[in-house]
C-alpha cells in the first residue's frame, strides 16, 4: 500500500464506488502511480517486469467491482486516487505463498511472500479472537499531482463508513509506505506489527528489499477497531 504527500493547490473531488465503467481508468491510474511509486515495487523495479505487471493487474482487478472499493474523482471526471478494499474472514486463510514448495518467479511473488510472512507473524485472529469479519484496505494510491490534498484521508473515511454500515468490527492495512502509515495513524489506526526492510532476509540470509528509499524503512500492520 502506498501514498505520498505534497503541498499543492487543493482541487474539489468526490468519493464514489468503482463500477464496471471505471475499470480501465482505475487500472491506468494504478499502473501509472502505484505500480511505479509503491516503495517495494520501486525498490525491485517491478514496473520493468512484464510478468509482475500482469500479476499486479490481475490482483487489482479482483477488487474493482466487489462493492467495497472507491475512487476519488475530480470535477472533470479524472481519477485522482483509489482505494481497493476486501473482506477478510477467519475461515478464509489459505494462501499459495505459504506452501513450502512454492517457488517465486517474479518480484510480485517476492512481495506476496513477505506479506504472507507478516500475516503469520501477526496472527490477527489469535490477537483478536472475537473478530471474524474485517475490512482489509488492500491498496491506496493517490495520483502524484493530488497528494497532500486530503484524498487519502477521504478514501479511508469513506471505507470506514461502509465498514460500519456492514457491521464489521475492524479495519486492517499493511502499510509499506511511511506516508501511508502516517495517514492511517491520523485516521485513528494503531500499529500492531512492524518489520524493518533491512531485517527481512530470504532463506540464504540475503536482504530481499535492500533498495527501498528513505523515509520508507519498514512495513507496518495497522488496525482500527470499530
Amino acid at each position: 500500500m502506498n501514498m505520498d504527500e505534497n503541498n499543492k493547490t487543493k482541487m474539489p473531488f468526490t468519493i464514489v464506488p468503482i463500477t464496471n465503467n471505471d475499470n480501465q481508468n482505475v487500472m491506468n491510474s494504478i499502473e501509472k502511480y502505484f505500480i511505479r511509486d509503491e516503495p517495494l515495487n520501486a525498490s525491485v523495479e517491478l514496473f520493468k517486469e512484464k510478468e509482475s505487471i500482469i500479476k499486479y493487474k490481475d490482483f487489482c482487478s479482483n477488487y474493482f467491482n466487489n462493492g467495497l472499493s472507491f475512487m476519488a474523482v475530480s470535477e472533470n471526471g479524472e481519477v485522482m486516487g483509489v482505494i481497493l478494499n476486501n473482506i477478510m474472514c477467519k475461515d478464509h486463510q489459505l494462501d499459495q505463498y505459504g506452501d513450502e514448495n512454492f517457488v517465486s518467479n517474479s518480484s510480485f511473488d517476492d512481495i506476496e511472500v513477505l506479506l504472507y510472512k507478516i500475516r503469520q507473524d501477526v496472527d490477527l485472529y489469535g490477537q483478536y479472537p472475537n473478530v471474524d469479519r474485517i475490512m482489509e484496505l488492500k491498496l491506496i494510491s493517490v495520483n502524484e499531482e493530488y497528494r497532500g490534498q486530503g484524498v487519502c484521508k477521504a478514501l479511508i473515511n469513506k471505507s470506514k463508513e461502509l465498514a460500519l454500515m456492514l457491521g464489521y468490527k475492524m479495519m486492517y492495512a499493511e502499510c509499506s509506505s511511511y506516508f501511508t502509515a502516517k495517514a492511517m495513524e491520523r485516521s485513528g489506526f494503531q500499529c500492531i506489527y512492524s518489520l524493518s526492510y533491512s531485517d527481512y532476509v530470504d532463506k540464504y540470509g540475503k536482504i530481499v528489499f535492500n533498495k527501498v528509499q528513505p523515509p520508507h524503512d519498514c512495513i507496518k500492520v495497522q488496525v482500527l477497531q470499530l
